[in-house]
């Protein structure tokens, strides 16, 4: 099952959340399938249960003269889709009657239904159910809700925008998509229609990302102090050889001896280890192997 797949199915069998709004819900699946008018009123879904629900809100609140057919057939890669529609012309009528639409004229949506901040929420279920796609947020946070109306674009993006959802539009295909790349609004949405276990499977993802990153840029910056010890320290070790191959490291001063001699010993220390080793600072430690590379440099430079 995918994870859009969960959250479908969670949101329909939501008995709660429909029972109490089911006119807004029904609504949100109507307005934002694939068509809503007096010549189609129809949806496609690759859920069989999301099929039947549609036909199911309609038979109960609407009084239809004839039948809402549901076909199913074979689409791309085998997967099975199903087609619901409304046959007659007078049901068509009658069902945006119901809706409080004027069949004539289709270009705004009835706003008096999403007044209620709960009937938004049904509203925004519903035509998830119709409309919308969502990640596994395993992969990515992506949430769309694709339409080819003008009247459910303006009600998704109104009811969005008054819910302070994070959604931005754009046109893909001809297709009107409104769409969310924002973890937090997405959990938002899902606790708003009802799929709140599909909403703590993206908290509890988002929790293992942060995690693994903060991991992996502890582990980076370790591994980056590691490369510039070894560095450092493979440098410091070949200007005391150097120093000693020149008979000058035995005339220097005890101190720079002894460092010289325990980081050869130690050439995977830090400069804190070594100076915990030597009992001096950290910063003790890095002047006398300065001043070590320093005469090391002299010398060179004489030599040349």
């Amino acid at each position: 099952m995918t994870f859009a797949t969960k959250v479908k199915s969670e949101i329909s069998h939501n008995k709660g959340l429909i029972g109490r709004n089911k006119k807004a819900f029904s609504y949100g699946m109507l307005l934002c399938g694939k068509s809503f008018s007096t010549e189609s009123i129809a949806m496609t879904t690759e859920n069989k249960y999301v099929a039947k629900l549609y036909a199911k809100l309609i038979f109960q609140q609407i009084p239809m003269q004839t039948s809402v057919t549901t076909r199913e057939y074979n689409g791309n890669f085998q997967q099975t889709t199903y087609s619901v529609s409304v046959d007659d012309e007078e049901d068509r009528k009658t069902i945006l009657h119901f809706f409080g639409h004027d069949e004539e004229h289709l270009k705004d949506y009835n706003r008096d239904l999403l007044e209620d901040i709960e009937h938004r929420h049904a509203f925004l279920a519903g035509a998830f159910l119709s409309a919308s796609n969502i990640s596994d947020p395993q992969k990515d946070y992506h949430l769309e809700f694709v339409v080819s109306d003008s009247c459910a674009l303006q009600a998704l993006m109104e009811v969005l925008y008054s819910l302070e959802l994070n959604f931005k539009h754009m046109v893909r295909r001809g297709q009107q998509v409104l769409y969310c790349k924002d973890s937090k609004s997405i959990e938002e949405l899902l606790t708003m229609v009802g799929a709140t276990g599909s909403m703590m499977d993206v908290v509890n993802v988002k929790i293992y990302k942060d995690m693994r990153n903060k991991i992996n840029r502890v582990t980076n910056c370790e591994t980056s102090n590691i490369e510039k010890t070894v560095s450092a320290a493979t440098t410091q070790a070949a200007d005391i050889r150097y120093l000693k191959k020149m008979g000058v490291f035995q005339n220097l001063e005890v101190v720079l001896k002894e460092t010289g001699e325990a980081r050869l010993r130690h050439p995977e220390m830090s400069l804190r280890e070594l100076g915990e080793l030597l009992g001096v600072s950290r910063s003790g430690i890095n002047h006398r192997l300065q001043k070590i590379s320093q005469i090391a440099k002299q010398v060179r430079e004489e030599q040349e």
